[in-house]
Protein backbone atom coordinates (compact mmCIF):
# COMPACT_ATOMS: atom_id res chain seq x y z
CA UNK A 1 0.00 0.00 0.00
CA UNK A 2 0.94 3.62 -0.86
CA UNK A 3 1.75 5.74 2.19
CA UNK A 4 0.39 9.16 2.74
CA UNK A 5 3.79 10.46 2.46
CA UNK A 6 3.75 9.74 -1.34
CA UNK A 7 0.23 9.82 -1.72
CA UNK A 8 0.04 13.72 -1.54
CA UNK A 9 2.51 13.63 -5.13
CA UNK A 10 -0.34 12.58 -7.30
CA UNK A 11 2.22 10.52 -9.55
CA UNK A 12 0.66 8.26 -12.46
CA UNK A 13 -0.81 5.02 -10.89
CA UNK A 14 1.27 3.04 -12.57
CA UNK A 15 4.68 5.32 -10.73
CA UNK A 16 2.71 4.52 -7.44
CA UNK A 17 2.78 0.89 -8.63
CA UNK A 18 6.68 1.00 -9.02
CA UNK A 19 7.25 3.06 -5.94
CA UNK A 20 5.61 0.30 -3.71
CA UNK A 21 7.35 -2.24 -5.76
CA UNK A 22 10.67 -0.83 -4.70
CA UNK A 23 9.21 -0.92 -0.94
CA UNK A 24 9.81 2.79 -0.39
CA UNK A 25 7.97 3.51 2.61
CA UNK A 26 8.34 7.32 3.11
CA UNK A 27 10.23 10.14 0.64
CA UNK A 28 13.63 11.03 1.56
CA UNK A 29 14.93 14.05 2.31
CA UNK A 30 15.70 14.18 -1.36
CA UNK A 31 13.15 12.79 -2.91
CA UNK A 32 10.68 15.50 -0.29
CA UNK A 33 11.74 18.50 -1.88
CA UNK A 34 12.40 17.27 -5.44
CA UNK A 35 9.26 16.17 -6.37
CA UNK A 36 7.27 19.30 -6.38
CA UNK A 37 8.89 21.30 -8.36
CA UNK A 38 10.14 19.02 -11.45
CA UNK A 39 6.26 18.10 -11.81
CA UNK A 40 5.40 21.92 -11.75
CA UNK A 41 8.17 21.89 -14.76
CA UNK A 42 10.39 24.41 -12.14
CA UNK A 43 14.45 24.14 -12.54
CA UNK A 44 16.08 22.68 -9.90
CA UNK A 45 19.82 22.41 -8.38
CA UNK A 46 20.33 20.29 -6.14
CA UNK A 47 23.35 19.17 -3.95
CA UNK A 48 23.21 16.24 -2.49
CA UNK A 49 25.16 12.96 -1.77
CA UNK A 50 25.27 9.34 -3.87
CA UNK A 51 22.87 7.09 -1.28
CA UNK A 52 20.65 9.81 -0.76
CA UNK A 53 17.37 8.77 -2.95
CA UNK A 54 18.27 11.16 -5.58
CA UNK A 55 18.19 9.35 -8.77
CA UNK A 56 14.43 8.60 -8.15
CA UNK A 57 13.79 11.91 -6.59
CA UNK A 58 14.20 12.88 -10.97
CA UNK A 59 13.30 9.51 -12.39
CA UNK A 60 9.51 9.34 -10.38
CA UNK A 61 8.10 12.79 -11.44
CA UNK A 62 10.01 12.23 -15.07
CA UNK A 63 7.70 9.43 -15.63
CA UNK A 64 4.53 10.94 -14.15
CA UNK A 65 4.78 13.52 -16.14
CA UNK A 66 5.59 12.22 -20.03
CA UNK A 67 3.10 11.98 -22.26
CA UNK A 68 2.81 8.48 -23.77
CA UNK A 69 0.41 9.72 -26.77
CA UNK A 70 3.64 11.97 -28.26
CA UNK A 71 6.36 9.93 -30.03
CA UNK A 72 8.92 11.88 -29.20
CA UNK A 73 12.20 12.37 -26.81
CA UNK A 74 10.70 14.21 -24.13
CA UNK A 75 13.53 13.76 -21.38
CA UNK A 76 17.33 13.58 -21.37
CA UNK A 77 18.94 12.28 -18.65
CA UNK A 78 22.83 12.42 -18.74
CA UNK A 79 25.39 10.64 -16.75
CA UNK A 80 29.41 11.49 -16.79
CA UNK A 81 30.13 7.08 -17.32
CA UNK A 82 29.17 4.42 -19.15
CA UNK A 83 28.34 2.37 -15.36
CA UNK A 84 26.49 5.65 -13.83
CA UNK A 85 24.22 5.76 -17.20
CA UNK A 86 22.85 1.74 -16.91
CA UNK A 87 22.68 2.05 -13.78
CA UNK A 88 19.88 4.55 -14.17
CA UNK A 89 18.45 2.76 -17.35
CA UNK A 90 18.18 -0.01 -15.63
CA UNK A 91 16.27 1.86 -12.50
CA UNK A 92 14.51 3.56 -15.09
CA UNK A 93 13.35 0.06 -16.96
CA UNK A 94 12.19 -1.16 -13.35
CA UNK A 95 9.24 1.57 -13.57
CA UNK A 96 8.52 1.56 -17.18
CA UNK A 97 7.62 -2.40 -16.52
CA UNK A 98 4.32 -0.96 -14.15
CA UNK A 99 3.21 1.16 -17.19
CA UNK A 100 0.29 -0.36 -19.38
CA UNK A 101 1.10 1.07 -22.39
CA UNK A 102 4.50 1.00 -24.21
CA UNK A 103 6.82 2.85 -22.07
CA UNK A 104 9.82 3.30 -24.32
CA UNK A 105 13.34 3.95 -22.06
CA UNK A 106 16.37 3.98 -24.50
CA UNK A 107 20.45 3.96 -23.53
CA UNK A 108 23.08 5.42 -25.58
CA UNK A 109 26.79 5.29 -24.32
CA UNK A 110 30.25 5.67 -25.72
CA UNK A 111 31.83 2.12 -26.61
CA UNK A 112 28.94 1.26 -29.06
CA UNK A 113 28.52 1.25 -32.70
CA UNK A 114 27.15 4.59 -33.41
CA UNK A 115 25.18 3.22 -36.22
CA UNK A 116 23.23 1.26 -34.51
CA UNK A 117 22.34 3.92 -31.74
CA UNK A 118 21.52 6.16 -34.67
CA UNK A 119 19.02 3.19 -35.53
CA UNK A 120 17.58 3.17 -32.42
CA UNK A 121 16.51 6.47 -32.00
CA UNK A 122 14.38 6.57 -34.92
CA UNK A 123 12.49 4.17 -32.56
CA UNK A 124 11.70 7.16 -30.06
CA UNK A 125 12.33 6.39 -27.07
CA UNK A 126 9.88 8.20 -24.62
CA UNK A 127 13.04 8.50 -22.13
CA UNK A 128 16.88 9.04 -23.24
CA UNK A 129 19.48 8.06 -20.68
CA UNK A 130 23.54 8.18 -21.84
CA UNK A 131 26.87 9.57 -22.01
CA UNK A 132 26.96 13.52 -22.96
CA UNK A 133 29.37 12.41 -25.96
CA UNK A 134 27.56 10.19 -27.61
CA UNK A 135 23.64 12.00 -26.81
CA UNK A 136 25.53 15.06 -29.03
CA UNK A 137 27.19 12.72 -31.38
CA UNK A 138 23.10 11.76 -32.22
CA UNK A 139 22.42 15.30 -32.52
CA UNK A 140 24.73 16.28 -34.51
CA UNK A 141 23.71 13.30 -36.75
CA UNK A 142 19.91 14.48 -37.10
CA UNK A 143 19.16 11.48 -35.51
CA UNK A 144 18.02 13.54 -32.05
CA UNK A 145 16.59 16.94 -31.99
CA UNK A 146 17.56 18.22 -28.35
CA UNK A 147 15.19 21.14 -29.12
CA UNK A 148 12.18 19.46 -28.70
CA UNK A 149 13.50 17.49 -25.50
CA UNK A 150 10.94 18.84 -22.96
CA UNK A 151 13.10 17.96 -19.80
CA UNK A 152 17.18 17.70 -19.22
CA UNK A 153 18.70 16.06 -16.43
CA UNK A 154 22.97 16.50 -15.79
CA UNK A 155 23.24 13.91 -13.18
CA UNK A 156 26.88 14.19 -11.08
CA UNK A 157 27.24 17.57 -12.40
CA UNK A 158 30.40 18.00 -10.88
CA UNK A 159 32.23 14.67 -11.85
CA UNK A 160 31.27 15.64 -15.52
CA UNK A 161 33.59 18.57 -15.07
CA UNK A 162 35.89 16.35 -13.40
CA UNK A 163 35.66 14.43 -16.41
CA UNK A 164 35.66 17.04 -18.80
CA UNK A 165 32.63 17.09 -20.23
CA UNK A 166 31.54 20.51 -19.61
CA UNK A 167 31.76 21.36 -22.87
CA UNK A 168 29.78 18.63 -24.59
CA UNK A 169 27.10 19.57 -22.02
CA UNK A 170 27.62 23.32 -22.85
CA UNK A 171 27.02 22.47 -26.76
CA UNK A 172 23.81 20.32 -25.52
CA UNK A 173 22.13 23.23 -23.51
CA UNK A 174 22.95 25.51 -26.47
CA UNK A 175 21.01 23.09 -28.90
CA UNK A 176 18.04 22.54 -26.24
CA UNK A 177 15.04 24.80 -26.24
CA UNK A 178 14.19 28.04 -23.79
CA UNK A 179 11.87 26.06 -22.66
CA UNK A 180 13.68 22.95 -21.71
CA UNK A 181 13.40 22.33 -18.01
CA UNK A 182 16.71 21.84 -16.43
CA UNK A 183 17.86 19.75 -13.36
CA UNK A 184 21.45 19.46 -12.17
CA UNK A 185 22.31 17.30 -9.01
CA UNK A 186 25.87 17.41 -7.99
CA UNK A 187 28.15 16.65 -4.72
CA UNK A 188 29.49 19.97 -4.24
CA UNK A 189 29.19 23.06 -6.88
CA UNK A 190 32.71 23.92 -8.05
CA UNK A 191 33.05 27.57 -10.00
CA UNK A 192 32.93 25.96 -13.51
CA UNK A 193 29.01 24.60 -12.70
CA UNK A 194 28.60 28.18 -11.37
CA UNK A 195 28.85 29.22 -14.78
CA UNK A 196 26.86 26.66 -16.86
CA UNK A 197 24.01 26.99 -14.21
CA UNK A 198 23.98 31.62 -14.86
CA UNK A 199 24.37 30.79 -18.06
CA UNK A 200 21.37 27.77 -19.02
CA UNK A 201 19.52 27.87 -16.08
CA UNK A 202 17.14 30.14 -15.60
CA UNK A 203 15.52 31.07 -11.72
CA UNK A 204 15.97 27.49 -10.61
CA UNK A 205 14.92 26.33 -7.15
CA UNK A 206 17.96 25.96 -5.27
CA UNK A 207 18.08 22.54 -3.08
CA UNK A 208 20.73 21.22 -0.60
CA UNK A 209 19.47 17.98 1.56
CA UNK A 210 22.24 16.17 4.30
CA UNK A 211 21.99 12.26 3.96
CA UNK A 212 20.25 11.89 7.38
CA UNK A 213 20.41 8.19 6.33
CA UNK A 214 23.53 7.61 6.62
CA UNK A 215 25.31 5.45 9.59
CA UNK A 216 28.91 6.08 11.14
CA UNK A 217 31.70 5.77 9.65
CA UNK A 218 34.72 4.84 11.59
CA UNK A 219 38.36 5.75 10.14
CA UNK A 220 41.01 4.03 10.69
CA UNK A 221 44.78 4.45 10.03
CA UNK A 222 47.28 1.30 9.99
CA UNK A 223 50.57 2.16 9.11
CA UNK A 224 52.65 -0.02 6.89
CA UNK A 225 56.10 -0.40 9.21
CA UNK A 226 58.32 -2.91 7.72
CA UNK A 227 55.52 -4.99 5.24
CA UNK A 228 54.84 -3.96 1.72
CA UNK A 229 51.45 -2.62 0.96
CA UNK A 230 50.39 -5.66 -0.29
CA UNK A 231 51.08 -7.64 3.01
CA UNK A 232 49.55 -5.27 5.14
CA UNK A 233 46.21 -5.35 2.68
CA UNK A 234 46.65 -9.38 2.68
CA UNK A 235 46.92 -8.88 6.92
CA UNK A 236 43.90 -6.84 6.96
CA UNK A 237 41.71 -9.21 4.35
CA UNK A 238 42.61 -11.89 7.84
CA UNK A 239 41.33 -9.62 10.27
CA UNK A 240 37.93 -8.17 8.93
CA UNK A 241 34.58 -10.29 7.98
CA UNK A 242 33.26 -8.20 5.50
CA UNK A 243 29.66 -8.90 3.92
CA UNK A 244 31.38 -6.81 0.83
CA UNK A 245 34.65 -4.70 0.84
CA UNK A 246 35.87 -2.24 -1.42
CA UNK A 247 40.01 -2.04 -1.90
CA UNK A 248 40.62 1.22 -3.89
CA UNK A 249 43.93 2.25 -5.05
CA UNK A 250 45.16 4.74 -7.60
CA UNK A 251 46.52 3.55 -10.70
CA UNK A 252 44.82 1.21 -12.67
CA UNK A 253 48.62 -1.20 -12.59
CA UNK A 254 48.04 -1.09 -8.97
CA UNK A 255 44.30 -2.47 -9.09
CA UNK A 256 45.48 -5.20 -11.24
CA UNK A 257 48.42 -6.04 -9.11
CA UNK A 258 46.46 -6.29 -6.10
CA UNK A 259 43.53 -8.37 -7.57
CA UNK A 260 45.95 -10.53 -8.73
CA UNK A 261 47.60 -11.11 -5.19
CA UNK A 262 44.84 -11.61 -3.39
CA UNK A 263 43.64 -14.15 -5.62
CA UNK A 264 46.45 -15.60 -5.59
CA UNK A 265 46.25 -15.80 -1.76
CA UNK A 266 42.71 -17.12 -2.02
CA UNK A 267 40.58 -14.46 -1.66
CA UNK A 268 37.35 -13.99 -4.47
CA UNK A 269 37.80 -10.80 -5.59
CA UNK A 270 36.15 -8.60 -8.82
CA UNK A 271 37.98 -5.62 -10.74
CA UNK A 272 36.55 -2.66 -11.79
CA UNK A 273 38.57 0.22 -13.43
CA UNK A 274 38.80 2.70 -16.85
CA UNK A 275 40.38 0.13 -19.16
CA UNK A 276 37.91 -2.77 -18.98
CA UNK A 277 35.41 -3.25 -22.22
CA UNK A 278 31.59 -1.95 -22.10
CA UNK A 279 30.96 -5.89 -22.04
CA UNK A 280 33.56 -6.93 -19.29
CA UNK A 281 31.98 -3.83 -17.26
CA UNK A 282 28.72 -5.04 -17.87
CA UNK A 283 29.71 -8.68 -16.87
CA UNK A 284 31.45 -7.27 -13.76
CA UNK A 285 28.56 -5.03 -12.57
CA UNK A 286 26.07 -7.94 -12.64
CA UNK A 287 28.33 -10.20 -10.85
CA UNK A 288 28.59 -7.93 -8.04
CA UNK A 289 25.14 -7.17 -7.90
CA UNK A 290 24.52 -10.60 -7.54
CA UNK A 291 27.59 -10.66 -4.77
CA UNK A 292 29.52 -13.33 -6.50
CA UNK A 293 32.59 -10.85 -4.39
CA UNK A 294 33.29 -10.33 -1.40
CA UNK A 295 36.06 -8.03 -2.14
CA UNK A 296 36.07 -5.80 -5.46
CA UNK A 297 39.31 -3.94 -6.38
CA UNK A 298 38.26 -0.55 -7.70
CA UNK A 299 40.29 2.47 -8.91
CA UNK A 300 38.38 5.97 -8.59
CA UNK A 301 35.90 5.47 -11.01
CA UNK A 302 34.33 3.22 -8.36
CA UNK A 303 33.67 6.05 -6.01
CA UNK A 304 31.59 8.51 -7.60
CA UNK A 305 27.59 7.93 -7.94
CA UNK A 306 27.99 4.04 -8.40
CA UNK A 307 25.72 2.75 -5.58
CA UNK A 308 26.22 -0.64 -4.20
CA UNK A 309 24.39 -2.54 -1.56
CA UNK A 310 25.99 -3.51 1.54
CA UNK A 311 29.85 -2.35 1.59
CA UNK A 312 30.35 -2.83 4.86
CA UNK A 313 34.01 -1.93 4.10
CA UNK A 314 35.86 0.58 2.48
CA UNK A 315 40.08 -0.20 2.32
CA UNK A 316 42.10 2.78 0.94
CA UNK A 317 45.45 0.90 -0.47
CA UNK A 318 46.58 4.29 -0.98
CA UNK A 319 45.39 7.34 -0.34
CA UNK A 320 44.58 9.76 -3.51
CA UNK A 321 45.99 13.22 -4.53
CA UNK A 322 42.55 14.34 -4.89
CA UNK A 323 41.29 14.30 -1.45
CA UNK A 324 37.87 14.60 -2.31
CA UNK A 325 38.09 11.24 -3.78
CA UNK A 326 39.05 9.99 -0.46
CA UNK A 327 35.49 11.60 0.69
CA UNK A 328 34.04 9.69 -2.18
CA UNK A 329 35.29 6.71 -1.30
CA UNK A 330 34.23 6.26 1.86
CA UNK A 331 30.95 7.21 0.78
CA UNK A 332 30.69 4.10 -0.59
CA UNK A 333 29.48 2.64 2.94
CA UNK A 334 27.63 3.33 6.06
CA UNK A 335 24.17 3.73 3.99
CA UNK A 336 20.68 3.08 4.21
CA UNK A 337 21.25 3.97 7.90
CA UNK A 338 24.23 0.80 8.32
CA UNK A 339 27.51 1.41 9.74
CA UNK A 340 30.89 1.14 7.93
CA UNK A 341 34.58 0.98 8.51
CA UNK A 342 36.85 2.88 6.09
CA UNK A 343 40.59 1.64 6.55
CA UNK A 344 43.67 3.39 5.59
CA UNK A 345 47.38 2.23 4.46
CA UNK A 346 49.84 4.98 5.09
CA UNK A 347 53.47 5.38 5.05
CA UNK A 348 55.49 8.68 6.59
CA UNK A 349 54.91 10.15 2.99
CA UNK A 350 51.03 10.45 3.48
CA UNK A 351 51.43 12.58 6.61
CA UNK A 352 50.43 16.18 4.59
CA UNK A 353 47.56 14.50 3.10
CA UNK A 354 46.42 13.32 6.68
CA UNK A 355 46.59 16.64 8.36
CA UNK A 356 44.63 18.00 5.44
CA UNK A 357 41.96 15.19 5.95
CA UNK A 358 41.92 15.94 9.28
CA UNK A 359 41.36 19.37 9.14
CA UNK A 360 38.19 18.51 7.23
CA UNK A 361 36.83 17.23 10.34
CA UNK A 362 38.09 13.41 10.05
CA UNK A 363 39.36 11.71 12.52
CA UNK A 364 41.27 8.81 12.64
CA UNK A 365 42.21 5.80 15.17
CA UNK A 366 45.14 4.26 15.00
CA UNK A 367 45.48 0.99 14.79
CA UNK A 368 48.01 -1.79 14.21
CA UNK A 369 47.43 -5.61 13.65
CA UNK A 370 48.72 -8.48 16.33
CA UNK A 371 47.48 -11.89 16.41
CA UNK A 372 45.39 -11.41 13.84
CA UNK A 373 43.23 -8.69 15.21
CA UNK A 374 43.46 -5.26 15.34
CA UNK A 375 44.60 -3.11 18.49
CA UNK A 376 44.75 0.48 19.36
CA UNK A 377 47.85 2.25 19.16
CA UNK A 378 49.37 5.56 20.33
CA UNK A 379 48.24 8.51 18.14
CA UNK A 380 50.78 9.53 15.36
CA UNK A 381 50.43 12.80 16.59
CA UNK A 382 51.00 12.42 20.12
CA UNK A 383 54.09 11.14 19.08
CA UNK A 384 55.43 13.65 17.01
CA UNK A 385 54.38 16.21 20.06
CA UNK A 386 56.40 14.06 22.67
CA UNK A 387 59.29 14.17 20.22
CA UNK A 388 59.16 18.01 19.86
CA UNK A 389 58.92 18.54 23.74
CA UNK A 390 62.01 16.68 24.15
CA UNK A 391 63.56 18.23 20.85
CA UNK A 392 62.58 21.67 22.19
CA UNK A 393 64.05 20.88 25.98
CA UNK A 394 67.28 19.71 24.46
CA UNK A 395 67.58 22.69 22.48
CA UNK A 396 67.00 24.83 25.45
CA UNK A 397 69.50 23.39 27.57
CA UNK A 398 72.05 23.55 24.89
CA UNK A 399 71.50 27.25 23.74
CA UNK A 400 71.85 27.92 27.49
CA UNK A 401 75.73 26.73 27.43
CA UNK A 402 76.14 28.89 23.93
CA UNK A 403 74.50 32.38 25.62
CA UNK A 404 77.27 33.37 27.90
CA UNK A 405 75.86 35.09 31.05
CA UNK A 406 77.77 37.97 32.55
CA UNK A 407 78.10 38.78 36.86
CA UNK A 408 77.56 42.06 35.60
CA UNK A 409 74.48 43.00 34.91
CA UNK A 410 74.00 45.74 32.67
CA UNK A 411 70.88 48.01 31.46
CA UNK A 412 68.55 45.82 28.52
CA UNK A 413 70.53 42.49 29.92
CA UNK A 414 67.78 40.24 29.88
CA UNK A 415 66.18 41.55 26.83
CA UNK A 416 69.81 40.76 24.92
CA UNK A 417 69.78 37.29 26.60
CA UNK A 418 66.25 36.71 25.33
CA UNK A 419 67.11 38.30 22.02
CA UNK A 420 70.14 35.82 21.39
CA UNK A 421 68.20 32.86 22.50
CA UNK A 422 65.44 33.12 20.26
CA UNK A 423 67.83 33.63 17.21
CA UNK A 424 69.67 30.54 18.18
CA UNK A 425 66.19 28.21 18.95
CA UNK A 426 64.80 29.77 15.44
CA UNK A 427 68.11 28.44 13.65
CA UNK A 428 68.58 25.07 15.79
CA UNK A 429 64.10 24.51 14.93
CA UNK A 430 65.26 25.03 11.04
CA UNK A 431 68.18 22.39 11.57
CA UNK A 432 65.90 19.92 13.13
CA UNK A 433 63.31 20.37 10.72
CA UNK A 434 65.61 19.62 8.08
CA UNK A 435 66.93 16.19 9.63
CA UNK A 436 63.26 15.15 10.09
CA UNK A 437 62.43 15.53 6.74
CA UNK A 438 65.27 13.80 5.57
CA UNK A 439 65.06 11.15 7.71
CA UNK A 440 61.09 11.09 6.40
CA UNK A 441 62.59 10.55 3.05
CA UNK A 442 64.81 8.16 3.49
CA UNK A 443 61.93 6.02 5.45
Amino acid sequence: MLSKSFEQFKFKDFVNEAIIDLKFKNPTKIQERVFSPVLKRKNVVAKSETGSGKSHSFLLPIFSKINLEVNKVQAIIMAPTRELSRQLYEMANHIAEFSEKEFKVGLFIGGQDLQRDKEKVINTPHILIGTPTRILELDKASSLNIKEVETIVVDECDMMIDLGFIEDIDKIAKRSSETSQFLVFSATIPTQMSHFLKKYVKNPQYIEVDNANKGKITYSLIHIKSSSRLEKLLDITKVINPYLAIIFANKKTEVEEVSSYLSSNGLNVGIIHGDLTPRERKQMQKRIANLDFTYIVASDLMSRGIDIEGVSHIINYNIPNDLDFFIHRAGRTARAGLDGDCITIFDNKDEEKLQQLESRGIKFDHVDIKNNEFIEIKDRNKRKNREKVIADHNLTEKLKSKVKSSNKVKPGYKKKHKYKMDKLKQKERRKFAKRQNRANRAK
